[in-house]
């Protein structure tokens, strides 16, 4: 049993001598699990745009490029905030796989990731018709950031 507990504990880049805190292991879960869902929209606005850049679908009530207006701008402005979202994506994936240490450069990046999906929840509920998607941004960044600093245990462990 003692060996099981000891290479639980160095999968996680800790030593069997101090574990992870469970509001840490919660936290590094919902990160990578929203860093991955923004990578997929991300990569999804992308492609969108493109689409929009390359004549459209053909689809009646899309946005086509040989229309007049602004097909153009907004194929560019959706592939500009796909990349946008895909580069912070690949940022927050990165810091989850990189809590297996608890250090404080990991910390102060998760926290800095938080704070500015926060920032793009609170944008998205100011100026968006439906806030909904805007609110679970906002709450699951904040229980990110609860389970990261929260706790005494868990501000100790990043600095131990």
């Amino acid at each position: 049993m003692r060996a099981v507990v000891s290479s639980e504990a160095l999968a996680d880049g800790q030593s069997s001598s101090s574990p992870v805190p469970g509001a840490v292991r919660a936290a590094r879960l919902l990160l990578r699990i929203e860093s991955a869902v923004w990578l997929v929209l991300g990569t999804l606005l992308i492609v969108g745009g493109l689409i929009v850049l390359n004549g459209g679908g053909g689809v009646p009530g899309l946005v086509h490029s040989d229309e007049p207006g602004f097909a153009l701008g907004i194929g560019r402005l959706t592939v500009g905030l796909g990349g946008l979202v895909a580069v912070l994506a690949s940022w927050g994936i990165w810091t989850g796989w990189a809590m297996r240490r608890l250090t404080t450069g990991v910390f102060i990046s998760a926290v800095l990731y938080c704070a500015v999906w926060i920032v793009v929840g609170l944008v998205w509920v100011s100026i968006a018709t439906t806030p909904i998607p805007g609110m679970i941004t906002l709450i699951v960044n904040a229980a990110i950031l609860l389970g990261l600093a929260g706790w005494s245990s868990s501000r100790r462990a990043f600095r131990g």
